[in-house]
């Protein structure tokens, strides 16, 4: 039986607390699960309004994995999801992590969240730039650092500011929020 945590006056399901999900560390699923609690603070604003994909790997590490723009089965009736139509699916819905809660129950199912870059009231209009810096020979991370702090300095020069941050697996994002005039 899963055992099920209150998160934010919700209950919330929370499984494999032990499972190692990032073997070369030994990080387990209830440690991720601390981090997320722990960061939500800082990261809830960047997934405000944003409808969410996940990667997710049920069977751990060594499993396959996948990638899933669709509210998962189970999905709680508390978890928002807003329509993003498709070519091949015109009701397509996501889902947006609002709270606490919603956040928690997400990071129990997924890997990584992935965002578009535009939110759900404005769906195809951009509101912020990602360039996305990977290592790759003959570079290596410290020149894709190398690289941001110029893009940032460069990007000041026309009045962007611009924000790094891990990308996940083994670069980083700079992100430029775009305003409209």
């Amino acid at each position: 039986m899963t055992p099920i945590t209150e998160v934010a006056g919700r209950r919330v399901p929370l499984s494999n607390l032990d499972k190692v999900i990032h073997p070369a560390s030994g990080t387990t699923k209830g440690e991720i699960l601390h981090y997320y609690a722990t960061v939500a603070g800082a990261i809830l604003p960047h997934l405000r309004e944003r409808p969410v994909s996940f990667l997710r790997y049920p069977d751990g590490p060594a499993g396959a994995l996948f990638f899933t723009k669709n509210p998962p089965p189970g999905t709680p009736s508390w978890v928002r999801t807003v329509p993003v139509p498709h070519t091949d699916d015109p009701g397509a819905r996501q889902v947006v992590l609002d709270g606490l809660a919603p956040l928690m129950w997400a990071a129990n199912l997924v890997v990584e969240f992935h965002t578009p870059q535009w939110t759900a009231a404005e769906p195809g209009v951009a509101d912020r730039l990602v360039l996305d810096l990977d290592p790759g020979e003959p570079a290596g991370l410290p020149e894709c650092c190398a690289v941001a702090l110029w893009l940032r300095e460069r990007l000041a020069a026309d009045g962007l500011d611009a924000y790094a941050k891990t990308s996940g697996a083994k670069g980083l994002h700079l992100l430029v929020p775009i305003r409209y005039l």
